[in-house]
C-alpha cells in the first residue's frame, strides 16, 4: 500500500561520508552526496522551514537563483562562488553554517567539484514539502481499512496485509499455542505462564480460548505492573537522587513512589489515557482534594532540581513535549527549531505554563506534621534530606512570575526588548488557541489541616497520651495531657468556624480560646518535660558518684553530659512557654501550612489541549508507544520525535486508524491492547520458514511486520520470571521503594526497587540486562554479553529459586523423564525436544556422580519471611535436578520473547 502524498518526504540524513572522486554520474553525485550534505548542514536555515537572507537551497534551481546577495554559485569562476566564500570564511561569525562545526576539507572540496562541473541538476527535482503539511501535524482522519484476500482477525491485519502485498512480501503463519501463550504472558504480565496454565490452554479447544486468555490477563493486577514499567520508562520515573551517600535530595523527591503506584492503579482500572495526562499535568487543579490524583503530579516532581529552577522548567518543557506530543521542543531553547515550525518564542511560551509552580510536600496518614517546604537557595540553604513519609506534589505559588526570553540557553542572558511571554503551545498544532481560566481551590487544598485524617490523627495522638498518663499514674503528664486534649478540640473548632465562614465575631472568640488553651497546654507540657529532665539529671549525677571503675565512670560522664543538654533544652522550652502564656495573642498553631487558595489554571489548559481529540499528535504518539512495546518496533521512529527529522511511518494509515480507535474508545488502553493482541499480525511466527525465506532479503529488518519480532526480554522480566516459575514471587502491589541491596533477598517484583541515575541506582544483576536509564528511556537499549548468563547462574536468588522449584517438581514427578518434561514446561513453556531430553538425562547422570562425593554449600541470604530451603539437597539425585533448573534459567528461550 503506497503512502499518502504528505507522507512521501525525505528523512534527514544522520551521517555523511564524503567521496571526492567517483565513477558515478554528476547527477548521482549531487543526489547521493551534495544534497544530503546541504540537507544536514544548511536546510535548517535555507530550506522549506526558513529562508534566511531570502536564500533557499533545497533544489539546484533555487541555489542558482540565490537570495538577497544574488546567485551563490559561479561555474565560470568557482572560487568566486559566494557559497564557497561563506563556508571557508576565517571569521567564525561570518562562516557558514552558523552554530555548527565548520565543514571539513573533503566536504568543501565536494561542493567545489560540483560547482566546477557546472552545478548539474537532476531532472524534475522537487522542493522540500511545506513543513505545515508534515504528516504528524495534520488532523487525524480515520482511514478505511483496505480490502485483503487473507483471513484476518481485525482491522489491524487489513492494513498490515495490504502493505505486505504492496511490498510483495509473504506473511508468516501463526505461531504454536505454547509460543503464543508465553508471548501473551510475558507481554502483559512480565512473567511466563505456569505449567498448569500451559496445560489448561493446550486442552482448551474452544474457538475463543486465545481471546479468553487475553481478557483474563488484561484483568490481572500484574498487567498494571508490567505496563506501568513501560510508561515509567517513557515518563522518566526516578526515585530521589543527587548525593545519596550524604544523603540529600537534589533531584526528584522522597515519596515519588506514590506516582509509580498511581500509574499502576490507573492502568489496572483502565483509566482513560487523556485523563491520565490531565492528572499528571494538573492533578492539583482538577482534583485538588484527591490525594491519589495529586500523586500523578509526580510527573513534574520527578523533574524537580533543587539547585536550579530553570533546569527544572527546562526539563519539564523537553519531556512534556517528547512524552506526550512527540515534539523536540528542547531544540528551540536557544534558537528557532531548525527542522520543525517551532520558534524560540514558542519554546518560552510553552515554559510559561510551568512558570508559577513550586514543589510542596503533603502530609500522609501516619506521616506526622508537615512544615511548609522551603525552596533551596544555593550556598545558603542546608541540604534537603529525606525524612518522614510525604506526598510530593506541585502547586502554583508564583502568580506574578514572568517568563522572559534569554539567549544561548543561559537564563542570565535576558534578551533586552523582548516582552514577557504568555503561555501557549506551538501554533502548528493549534497551541496558540489555548484558553486559560484561573481556578478557585477548595479550603482543604489551601489549608490541608481541614482534611479528615489529619484531624483524626491529631485527636488520637492526644487521647493516646492521656490514656498512657493514666495507665502510668504520671500525675505531671496527666494534667498536661488533659489540657492538650482540650486545646486540640478548641483548635479544631476554630478551624471549623473559619472553614464554614462563620461570623467574624465567632471566629475571633473561638480563635482566642484555642490560642489560650494551647498556651496553657504548652506550659503544662513543657513543665512536665522539665520535671522529667530534672529527675533524669539527678539520677545521672548519682550514677556518676557511685561509679567505681574507669569504664563505668566514662559511660556515666557521657550520660550525664547528654542529660544536662536535655535538661537545658527542656528549661529553655519551659521558659519560652511561660513568656507565651503571658501574652494575649489569638493566633494558635495551624495543623498544616497554608497555601494559596487559587491556581492559575495554566496547566489545566495545557493538559486539556494535549489530551484533546483534536490534537493531531497525542493519540498518534501514545499508540506508537504501545505498538512498539508489543512488537519491539514502532510504526514511527523515533518514538519521541514526530517532527520533520523523524522517519516516515512504515504504516501511516494504520497509525492513524489506531489513533482514531484509541480516541473513539474513550482513550482506553486496554481496548487498544485487546485489538493488537487478538490480531493475526501479533500471532505470527517470529522465525522465517520456507514460505517466507525470500522476505529476509527483501525486508531483513522486518519494517513491514511480515513476522513477529523476536527480542530479549527486559531486566525486570528475567528476575520476576525466576521468582514466578519457582512459586516465590511476592505479588503485593505498591509501596515505598526497596533498597537495591535487598535485590537478591527480597521476593518483590523488580519495579519496586530503587532506580536513580547514581551508583547503586540499579540492582547488580538487572544492570547487566539493560535496566532502564532514569534520565532517558523512551526506548530501552538491548545488549547481549557473556556476563549475562554468568550473572543469572551465580545469582543467589536464581540459585535458591532453582532449588525450590526442583524440589517441588521432584515431589510430583519423581520419574526422570517426567521431571525434565515438567521442568521445561514450567520454565520455558514448552516440552523438550528428543535431543534436549537426551542431553538433559546425560547431564543429570553426570551431576549425580559428581554430587555423590560433594558437600552442600553454605546457605544463602534470605528474607525473614522466606521458608525456602537454601542449602543444596543432600540427595545427589535431587541436587542434580536443582542444577538442571538453574541451567534452564540461562536458556536463551527463558530470556527471549519469540
Amino acid at each position: 500500500m503506497n503512502p499518502p502524498p504528505f507522507i512521501a518526504i525525505l528523512h534527514l540524513a544522520t551521517a555523511f561520508v564524503c567521496v571526492t572522486a567517483t565513477s558515478a554520474s554528476v547527477d548521482d553525485q549531487y543526489l547521493q552526496e551534495v544534497k544530503p550534505l546541504l540537507k544536514e548542514k544548511c536546510f535548517a536555515c535555507h530550506g522549506a522551514l526558513k529562508q534566511k537572507a531570502g536564500l533557499r537551497l533545497d533544489t539546484v534551481k533555487l541555489i542558482k537563483k540565490g537570495g538577497e546577495s544574488g546567485s551563490i554559485v559561479n561555474s565560470v569562476k568557482p572560487a568566486s562562488s559566494l557559497i564557497l566564500q561563506r563556508i571557508t570564511h576565517p571569521d567564525e561569525d561570518e562562516r557558514m553554517p552558523r552554530e555548527s562545526a565548520a565543514l571539513s576539507k573533503q566536504q568543501v572540496t565536494l561542493i567545489r567539484d560540483w560547482i566546477e562541473a557546472g552545478s548539474p541538476a537532476p531532472k524534475n527535482e522537487s522542493q522540500e514539502t511545506d513543513p505545515k503539511d508534515h504528516w504528524s501535524f495534520r488532523k487525524i482522519i480515520r482511514p478505511t481499512p483496505p480490502k485483503v484476500t487473507q483471513a484476518t482477525k481485525n482491522e489491524i491485519d487489513h492494513f498490515i496485509f495490504a502493505e505486505l502485498a504492496d511490498q510483495k512480501l509473504t506473511s508468516s503463519t501463526e505461531a504454536s499455542k505454547p509460543v503464543l501463550l508465553r508471548r501473551l504472558y510475558l507481554d502483559l504480565l512480565g512473567v511466563p505462564p505456569t505449567r498448569d496454565e500451559l496445560q489448561s490452554f493446550l486442552v482448551d479447544g474452544s474457538s475463543a480460548a486465545y481471546e479468553t486468555v487475553v481478557d483474563r490477563l488484561l484483568d490481572d493486577p500484574g498487567y498494571g505492573e508490567r505496563w506501568g514499567r513501560h510508561w515509567m520508562d517513557i515518563w522518566r520515573y526516578s526515585d530521589w537522587y543527587g548525593r545519596r551517600s550524604v544523603p540529600d535530595m537534589m533531584n526528584s523527591y522522597q515519596g515519588i513512589w506514590r506516582w509509580r503506584d498511581w500509574i499502576i492503579n490507573s492502568l489496572n482500572t483502565d483509566k482513560a489515557y487523556d485523563q491520565m495526562i490531565r492528572e499528571m499535568l494538573a492533578g492539583d487543579e482538577i482534583a485538588p482534594e484527591n490525594d491519589e490524583a495529586i500523586a500523578a503530579t509526580g510527573f513534574m516532581v520527578r523533574n524537580w532540581f533543587a539547585w536550579n529552577v530553570n533546569q527544572w522548567k527546562k526539563d519539564l518543557v523537553e519531556h512534556t513535549g517528547k512524552a506526550f506530543l512527540g515534539l523536540t521542543m528542547n531544540c528551540a531553547h536557544c534558537h528557532d527549531h531548525k527542522y520543525d515550525p517551532i520558534s524560540q518564542r514558542e519554546y518560552f511560551a510553552f515554559r510559561a505554563f510551568f512558570e508559577p509552580i513550586e514543589l510542596r510536600t503533603a502530609r500522609v496518614p501516619g506521616g506526622g506534621y508537615i512544615k511548609r517546604h522551603v525552596p533551596y537557595v544555593p550556598l545558603k540553604s542546608p541540604a534537603i534530606k529525606p525524612g518522614a513519609p510525604v506526598l510530593p506534589r506541585v502547586f502554583d505559588d508564583y502568580f506574578d512570575a514572568k517568563t522572559l526570553m534569554y539567549a544561548g540557553g543561559d537564563a542570565r542572558s535576558i534578551i533586552k526588548g523582548e516582552p514577557p511571554v504568555d503561555p501557549a503551545g506551538p501554533a502548528i498544532v493549534g497551541g496558540d488557541r489555548i484558553e486559560i481560566e484561573a481556578i478557585k481551590l477548595p479550603p482543604s487544598a489551601a489549608y490541608p489541616g481541614l482534611k479528615k485524617f489529619i484531624r483524626e490523627e491529631e485527636l488520637q495522638q492526644r487521647e493516646s497520651a492521656l490514656a498512657k498518663a493514666k495507665a502510668d499514674q504520671d500525675w505531671a503528664r496527666l494534667g498536661a495531657a488533659e489540657a492538650d486534649l482540650k486545646a486540640i478540640h478548641a483548635r479544631l473548632e476554630a478551624d471549623e468556624a473559619k472553614f464554614r465562614k462563620a461570623k467574624s465575631a465567632e471566629i475571633s472568640r473561638l480563635s482566642k480560646n484555642a490560642a489560650l488553651l494551647e498556651r496553657k497546654a504548652n506550659l503544662l507540657l513543657t513543665g512536665a518535660g522539665l520535671f522529667e529532665a530534672d529527675q533524669k539529671l539527678l539520677a545521672a549525677e548519682n550514677t556518676l558518684k557511685s561509679a567505681d571503675q574507669d569504664d563505668a565512670k566514662k559511660s556515666a560522664e557521657a550520660a550525664l553530659k547528654k542529660t544536662k543538654s536535655d535538661q537545658s533544652t527542656a528549661s529553655k522550652n519551659h521558659s519560652t512557654a511561660k513568656k507565651a502564656f503571658a501574652s494575649d495573642k489569638s493566633d494558635y498553631t495551624p495543623l498544616s501550612p497554608k497555601y494559596p487558595d487559587k491556581s492559575t489554571g495554566r496547566r489545566t489548559a495545557l493538559a486539556n489541549w494535549i489530551a484533546s481529540s483534536e490534537n493531531p499528535l497525542t493519540a498518534r504518539v501514545a499508540v506508537n508507544h504501545i505498538w512498539a512495546r508489543h512488537f519491539h518496533k514502532p510504526l514511527a521512529e523515533p518514538v519521541y520525535d514526530f517532527g520533520r527529522r523523524g522517519r516516515t511511518p512504515s504504516h501511516p494509515y494504520l497509525l492513524d486508524w489506531l489513533a482514531s480507535e484509541l480516541i473513539e474508545s474513550g482513550w482506553s488502553m486496554k481496548h487498544l491492547h485487546r485489538l493488537i493482541l487478538t490480531s493475526q499480525t501479533y500471532r505470527m511466527k517470529s522465525a522465517a520458514d520456507e514460505s517466507t525465506q525470500a522476505n529476509l532479503t527483501a525486508d531483513p529488518d522486518n519494517r513491514y511486520f511480515w513476522r513477529f519480532n523476536r527480542g530479549q526480554v527486559e531486566a525486570e522480566v528475567i528476575r520476576d520470571s525466576i521468582l514466578h516459575v519457582s512459586g516465590r514471587l511476592d505479588t503485593k502491589l505498591g509501596g515505598p521503594e526497596i533498597s537495591n541491596k535487598l535485590a537478591d533477598i527480597s521476593l518483590r517484583r523488580t519495579l519496586y526497587f530503587e532506580t536513580f541515575p547514581e551508583a547503586g541506582g540499579k540492582g547488580a544483576m538487572v544492570a547487566l540486562f539493560d535496566a532502564p536509564d532514569p534520565c532517558d528511556c523512551y526506548v530501552r537499549t538491548t545488549s547481549i554479553i557473556p556476563q549475562q548468563a554468568l550473572a543469572i547462574i551465580n545469582n543467589p536468588l536464581a540459585l535458591s529459586s532453582s532449588r525450590k522449584l526442583a524440589r517441588d517438581l521432584n515431589k510430583t514427578f519423581p520419574d526422570e523423564t517426567a521431571f525434565v518434561t515438567a521442568s521445561f514446561e514450567q520454565v520455558l513453556t514448552r516440552t523438550p525436544t528428543s535431543k534436549e531430553m537426551l542431553v538433559c538425562r546425560e547431564f543429570l547422570s553426570k551431576q549425580r556422580k559428581l554430587y555423590n562425593s560433594a558437600k552442600a554449600a553454605n546457605a544463602l541470604p534470605v528474607s525473614k519471611d522466606s521458608k525456602t530451603p537454601l542449602l543444596p539437597s543432600a540427595d545427589p539425585t535431587i541436587r542434580a535436578r536443582e542444577t538442571l533448573i538453574q541451567t534452564l534459567f540461562t536458556h536463551s528461550d527463558f530470556v527471549t520473547l519469540r
